[in-house]
């Protein structure tokens, strides 16, 4: 009886191995396909004289709501 439950959780682990194994394989290659992107997406102007990633505070603008709208012109 010992012998039978001890190769029935062997084969039960190994089963439960191969599943979690496989599905955390799709996980893993999505992480990687996206970090790979993301690294190839970076903008060269975020980027020094050797290819390193610059980490100086960033200017931006930011446009108001009502920056392009039309105004009516009345011809009274």
């Amino acid at each position: 009886m010992e012998i039978a439950l001890t190769v029935l959780m062997v084969i039960g682990a190994f089963l439960l191995g191969v599943t979690v194994s496989w599905l955390a394989k799709g996980y893993v290659e999505d992480y990687v396909e996206n970090a790979a992107y993301a690294r190839a997406v970076i903008h060269p102007e975020m980027l020094d004289a050797n290819g390193n990633i610059i980490h100086d505070e960033l200017i931006y603008l930011r446009k108001e709501k009502d920056f392009y709208t039309e105004f009516d012109e009345d011809d009274d």
